[in-house]
């Protein structure tokens, strides 16, 4: 099997000169370079990539772990693949479909040296599962977790969520209804607790019929606004904790020939594409910030330095689905 000592006793140049060549690591010069590729097309080298991860102890490659495809997912992937591009790094994306055996296998890969590091977008298994591979690799995510093992980008969605609904407050509105993520996550919980304040607070009543929890993002847009419309009392407006479901919802309201916000007025979270789209009000909590920082703590952890993250804030967008006049 040809060896690198082969391509630089063919080339007429150093070992150094060639792995600095294949690496893309370090100056060349351009004749040296032209050697080099000479002689490796003319021996038909291949550089054992896995030998080298090994060798030097990295990839270059962060595995990106995800469930599947849903709306905001677009806007952090990009950016999370932009910055990590600027540290020369790749990004593989896993879609799991919430298989826990799929997701194992790629965390696996950090164990076999396959990915220096992980982000986990969505999971599948417990963080209990999770967290003891971090001792192969930095892993990092946009959950609300507390853990001294696992990087957490999360922002504040208490005061975001709270925010949103003193905005529909201000505007006239009295009845509100929520529709909220899987009712175990640490963000749904923080946005219940907002809900509970801001009702004590304008001492409104809290309906339970008027608090749906949707699992999937898939659809449930559509069938949330059916249980919306089938409700003998209404609410005048309706807050949700991800754009892509309120995207659903007044889809399926139109099609049943209510008018927003002059029927009830919606208010989304996440500030993505297809809230810019559909003219959604939304609440933006700096996904690409998010993105960065989960990527910056990897860095950090892989490189021993400290590059400084960045910095987060949330900010309500006024669109078309809330009228910006008080009612």
């Amino acid at each position: 099997m040809t060896t690198i000592i082969d391509v630089a006793r063919k080339a007429q140049v150093s070992k150094s000169t060639v792995s600095r060549v294949i690496s893309g690591n370090g100056y060349v010069s351009q004749e040296s370079r032209k050697k080099v590729l000479e002689a490796m097309e003319a021996l038909a080298y291949s550089p054992n990539l896995i030998a080298r991860n090994l060798q030097s102890g990295e990839t270059k490659t962060i595995g990106f772990l995800a469930q599947g495809f849903f709306d905001p997912l677009g806007v952090f992937l990009q950016s999370f693949i932009s910055i990590a591009k600027t540290y020369n790094y790749y990004v593989t994306l896993y879609f799991t479909d919430g298989d826990k055996k799929k997701e194992i296998e790629a965390l696996n890969q950090m164990k076999y040296k396959q990915l220096d590091g992980v982000l986990i977008l969505t999971r599948a298994n417990s963080w209990d599962v999770i967290e003891p591979y971090s001792i192969y690799g930095p892993i990092s995510t946009w959950h609300r977790i507390d853990s001294e093992r696992i990087y957490s980008s999360y922002v504040d969605h208490y005061s975001g969520y709270l925010r949103s609904l003193d905005y529909l407050f201000q505007r006239g509105y009295r009845s509100i209804g929520h529709v909220l993520g899987n009712a175990e996550n640490l963000n749904t919980k923080a946005r219940m607790r907002a809900i509970t304040d801001f009702n004590n607070k304008h001492q409104l009543p809290l309906e339970e019929k008027w608090i749906f929890h949707d699992k999937t993002r898939l659809d449930n847009g559509r069938s949330i606004a059916q249980l919306w419309h089938e409700l003998p009392q209404k609410t005048d407006a309706m807050a949700f904790y991800t754009d892509s479901v309120a995207a659903g919802f007044i889809s399926e309201l139109q099609t049943l020939g209510y008018s927003i916000p002059e029927d009830v007025a919606v208010i989304g979270f996440d500030n993505s594409e297809i809230s810019r789209l559909m003219h959604i009000t939304t609440v933006d909590y700096s996904i690409k910030h998010q993105a960065e920082n989960s990527f910056i703590y990897i860095h950090n952890q892989l490189n021993q330095e400290k590059i400084s993250e960045r910095k987060m804030s949330v900010e309500l967008i006024e669109r078309k689905t809330v009228p910006i006049n008080q009612k």
